[in-house]
Formats: C-alpha cells, sequence, structure tokens
C-alpha cells in the first residue's frame, strides 16, 4: 500500500509539472536562453531546483520551451518585444534600453488575463479578439468535466457576496459557482485581501508566495524571499480560489484548488507530497498552445476608441492636445468635471519599482493636497498629504546604499501605510525628492475629470493621467491605474 501510494502522488506531481498537452518538454528541445537576462532569471529560483539542491516546485520550468521569439507590441523597439516561452510563464523584454539591474528588466506577460478574456495583448493598450481559452488550468488535457480558463471569465471582477473565511466554493467547467460543505473539510483558510484588486488569497497560496529559500544571485547561493514583492512572478489575484475535482495523471476525481492571477495560476493538491501541494501551473504551455497551435478564426483588430463628445469645457493647452489626439486618454478620463484647470504645486521622487507625486491645491494661504503612489504595474494607489513640516519632525529612513529616503509627505506615506503595503510595493527611492511651488516658483497644474485627472508637472515637463475612478477631489472613489505622456504643447 505504501508503494502504491508513493507513485500516485509521483504521477500527480508529474502531470501538474509538465501537463498533459502533447508539447515539447524544455529538456527534450533543448532551447538555449535567448537573452542573459532570461538566464539571470531563471537561474534565481530554478537553477537549484533543476540541480536537486532546492526540494520545491519550479517558477519557470526546467528550462526554455522555445527559442527566443520576436512577438508584437506596439511599444516595443521597432513594434516588437523579445519574448521565450517556458512550462510556467512567457519571460519577456519589453525595453531593451531599461535598468538590467532592475528586477522587472525581465517581466512575464498578463498571459492569464489573456487566456480568460480571450484578447490577446499586442500594446499597452490594444489587443486582438480572440476567444477564451479552452484549455484545462489544473488537469489532464482530456478531462471533458474541468474547469477552463473559460470558465473564469465571468469571475474576474472585484469580489461579490459576503465574505467566506473557509475556502468551500467550486467552479464546474461551465463557469458555475457552488458551495461544497465537503471541501471544509480540508481546512483551506483566507489569509490576505488585496485591495488593488479585491480579491482574497487563502493562506495555501499566500505561504508560497512569501515563500523564503536558496536562490543563486550573481552565480552565489544565498537565502532570500523566492518573491520581491509577493505579486512579482504573479501579478495580483483577479479571482477568487475555487475547488474542482479533475482528472490527473488518469486518476479521477482528484481535489485541486485554483486560482487565477494576472500572470500565473496557483494550484494547491493536498494529496500531493509536502513542497509540492502548491505549484505554478503550466500557463506558459497552455499559452504558446492557444496562441501558435489552435485553430482559429481570421483575427481582427480591436476597433479603435470613439472620440468622445463633451457637453461641458474641454481640457486646454498640453492637457487639451493630449485629451484631443489621444481617444485612449479620452475613454479612460471621460470629459472634464466643469471645473477649471488648477495651478498646483507638485512634488516627485522615483522609486525602484515605480514613483510618488504630490499634487498641492491652494487652500486660502494654505495648501491641501494628495499623494499618488504610481506603481511599475500601472497601479496607483491615493494617500491625503497630511504632513505639515512646521509641525512634526520629518520620519527618519535609512535606506541601503546607493539608495535614498522617502522625503516629507512621501516618507510619512512609505513609513505608516503599512496596510497598503507601500514601501514593499515600490521599494526605496532612486533619487532625491523635487518640488515644484513657491519655494522655485515652478509650479505644476491639474486638471479633474468624470474619471480621474491629468496632472503637468512643470519639473520634467510630463503629463500624468490618473483614471479608473471618480473626479479626484470630490470623490472618495480614487484612481487606480495611471499613465503618463510627454507634454508636446508649445503654446
Amino acid at each position: 500500500m505504501k508503494r502504491t501510494t508513493t507513485l500516485l502522488v509521483a504521477f500527480v506531481l508529474l502531470a501538474i509539472l509538465l501537463g498533459s498537452l502533447g508539447l515539447p518538454s524544455a529538456r527534450a528541445a533543448n532551447n538555449s536562453f535567448a537573452n542573459d537576462a532570461f538566464t539571470a532569471t531563471w537561474s534565481r529560483t530554478d537553477e537549484l531546483v533543476a540541480s536537486g539542491v532546492a526540494k520545491r516546485s519550479y517558477y519557470w520550468g526546467p528550462g526554455p520551451n522555445t527559442a527566443g521569439i520576436y512577438e508584437q507590441y506596439v511599444e516595443g523597439k521597432d513594434g516588437q518585444h523579445l519574448v521565450q516561452y517556458f512550462d510556467k510563464s512567457r519571460m519577456e523584454i519589453n525595453n531593451p534600453d531599461g535598468e538590467l539591474a532592475s528586477p522587472f528588466y525581465v517581466t512575464n506577460g498578463l498571459l492569464t488575463e489573456e487566456l480568460i478574456t480571450g484578447k490577446m495583448q499586442v500594446g499597452n493598450s490594444k489587443f486582438v479578439e480572440r476567444k477564451p481559452a479552452d484549455i484545462p488550468l489544473a488537469s489532464d488535457g482530456d478531462d471533458p468535466n474541468a474547469p477552463t480558463y473559460a470558465s473564469f471569465r465571468d469571475h474576474i471582477g472585484p469580489t461579490k457576496g459576503s465574505y467566506i473565511e473557509t475556502v468551500n466554493q467550486s467552479i464546474a467547467r461551465d463557469g458555475s459557482i457552488r458551495t461544497d460543505s465537503r471541501y471544509a473539510n480540508y481546512g483551506v483558510k483566507q489569509e490576505y485581501f488585496e485591495p488593488a484588486t479585491s480579491h482574497n488569497i487563502p493562506l495555501v497560496f499566500w505561504s508560497f508566495l512569501n515563500a523564503s529559500g536558496p536562490v543563486l544571485v550573481g552565480g552565489k547561493q544565498q537565502n532570500a524571499k523566492l518573491n520581491e514583492p509577493y505579486f512579482y512572478a504573479t501579478g495580483y489575484p483577479i479571482s477568487e480560489a475555487y475547488w474542482a475535482s479533475v482528472k490527473i495523471a488518469g486518476q479521477a476525481s482528484t481535489d485541486v484548488l485554483i486560482q487565477a492571477f494576472e500572470r500565473r495560476v496557483l494550484t494547491y493538491v493536498p494529496s500531493a507530497a509536502e513542497g509540492f501541494k502548491v505549484q505554478m501551473g503550466n500557463i506558459g504551455q497552455h499559452y504558446y498552445k492557444w496562441r501558435y497551435q489552435d485553430s482559429v478564426p481570421t483575427i481582427t483588430p480591436t476597433a479603435a476608441p470613439v472620440a468622445l463628445t463633451c457637453n461641458g469645457s474641454l481640457p486646454k493647452r498640453g492637457f487639451g492636445k493630449l485629451w484631443g489626439e489621444n481617444t485612449t486618454v479620452q475613454q479612460q478620463l471621460g470629459c472634464t468635471a466643469n471645473v477649471p484647470e488648477s495651478v498646483v504645486a507638485f512634488a516627485q521622487q522615483p522609486f525602484q519599482h515605480g514613483q510618488m507625486i504630490d499634487v498641492l491645491y491652494r487652500n486660502g494661504s494654505g495648501y491641501y493636497g494628495f499623494i499618488y503612489a504610481l506603481y511599475e504595474d500601472g497601479t496607483s494607489q491615493r494617500f491625503a498629504d497630511t504632513f505639515v513640516g512646521s509641525k512634526e519632525a520629518e520620519p527618519q529612513l535609512t535606506p541601503p546604499a546607493g539608495l535614498y529616503a522617502p522625503r516629507a509627505g512621501f516618507a510619512k506615506v512609505w513609513r505608516d501605510e503599512t496596510a497598503a503595503r507601500v514601501a514593499e510595493k515600490l521599494g526605496w527611492a532612486t533619487g532625491p525628492l523635487y518640488e515644484a511651488g513657491p519655494s522655485n516658483n515652478v509650479f505644476g497644474a491639474a486638471q479633474d475629470f468624470e474619471l480621474g485627472l491629468m496632472v503637468y508637472s512643470g519639473p520634467s515637463k510630463k503629463i500624468y493621467v490618473l483614471y479608473g475612478g471618480k473626479t479626484d477631489r470630490y470623490s472618495n472613489q480614487a484612481p487606480t491605474k495611471w499613465g503618463v505622456y510627454d507634454d508636446t504643447f508649445n503654446g
């Protein structure tokens, strides 16, 4: 009996690791890494797994499944970017002229979102319409009852309904959700609520995402977090976690917990061996199959956004030029909120994984303002600027060598907003604080819109577009996304 159980577990693990799609394994294909940065990224977490030193599941896979491929990407160099496929993801370099030392020089695409929605991304805001992938997420490929990526298409919005502490809901292939008390016996509890996407993360996945262990950095072994920050490899959760009973390695009725994240899928198999119960799904294999091997109808690009017609006042100067020429920005912001453009004091500071800006509006003889944490994944958070330099001491922070401490109101938000994980998501500052206002007679400007605002930075001559919320100063629904553009207005 013990020998049979051991073999069954081994087959289960092998199926999860390799999938049952008939795609070539990395070692069989014997592909070389397409870029030294890809090699370094893979080596950090997976070289020690491949050599047997680290007893855990792969983050990427045993090696590349393909050679390097140049795929269409509008904002990439010459309209392309270099990618390479692995079992569990796709590595990509979107800006080959970027900072090589940044952990985000190599990224992995939003593959889960593409497979679930059927929208193949070919630029920051450009998509090609496909069909949601009818490929099982966490089972044998021939399991006719297992949930697929398409099964999740109606379940990737913000959480709906009441909070359920113990994960006991299951998802069927047709996308239906039901409560099954049987799954409560596994005792899987929710651990963390991600405010950026309004989804819960169970403890089994949260522990996996925050795990530490042996890694290779510059060829030297050290102990460190495998993900830094936690969403480095997976992105944020875009669904709740759901159970399913599926066929794995020919064994029917194997219970698996599945959760979709922006870039990966996580699976938890209670019957698997310790150290291998939680794994990254084989989304790299699945996406490659969906994009290159499945037969699809003629691909038609998504129609360009339609220009808005606004009854009220239109934005002026640089704001008006950007808004008038960019229909995507129009759709993101809507029309103006029928309030005039404001002259503002402005501060900004760059960070390892984004930047912070402070927009200060005049209020009588003083100012009131908002601090925006702008993360490199395109999301943002807003905080009231409550720092008053004349009444309180600036937080004293000691950065690592070669980096900078956040300053003034940025330091207060960075230090105190632990629930929002600002420090974790931004890292340390990479340059000094720059302020524009009465002290140097360099100002910025701000214009409120129905769904966000534009902010002009006098120091950098950039226009920030903050969207995904409501009118900034008059609503608690703050913008959740951002972009930045050059100010090309010469008037």
